[in-house]
């Protein structure tokens, strides 16, 4: 029997490790047939914004988050008072290939996983 996982993706995608660590653990479980589902909360919302990181020589994350659909993650859960207080609209905060779902009460999704990964 598999365990249910959810990667939280709270941190920006620069400035720190977080975001490419944790996209990367979700596409090796993935990798491994434990797919896990995503949701993406507080700062981690950045993450699904169009960027330009070599404006700042950062590495891109786009890669990873095209690769989450083709690895099986195909929907992907957005908090919605994280994007509402960062002035965000569902319409900037899409991945091609994943259904894209907004939650209002993310705790109650929380709740349905055996493990969650923070980062």
């Amino acid at each position: 029997m598999t365990n249910s996982i959810l990667a939280l993706c709270r941190h920006a995608p620069y400035g720190t490790t977080f975001a490419r660590e944790g996209l990367e653990a979700v596409l090796a479980c993935a990798a491994m047939d434990q797919i896990p589902e995503v949701l993406f909360i507080n700062d981690g919302v950045y993450q699904l914004l169009a960027q330009n990181p070599q404006a700042i020589a950062e590495k891109s994350l786009y890669r990873n988050l095209q690769a989450l659909p083709m690895f099986g993650v195909e929907r992907i859960y957005i908090c919605q008072r994280s994007a509402t207080e960062r002035g965000l609209a569902l319409s900037q905060l899409q991945l091609t290939g994943a259904d894209v779902q907004l939650l209002e009460d993310p705790g109650s999704l929380i709740r349905r996983f055996d493990q969650v990964l923070s980062f």
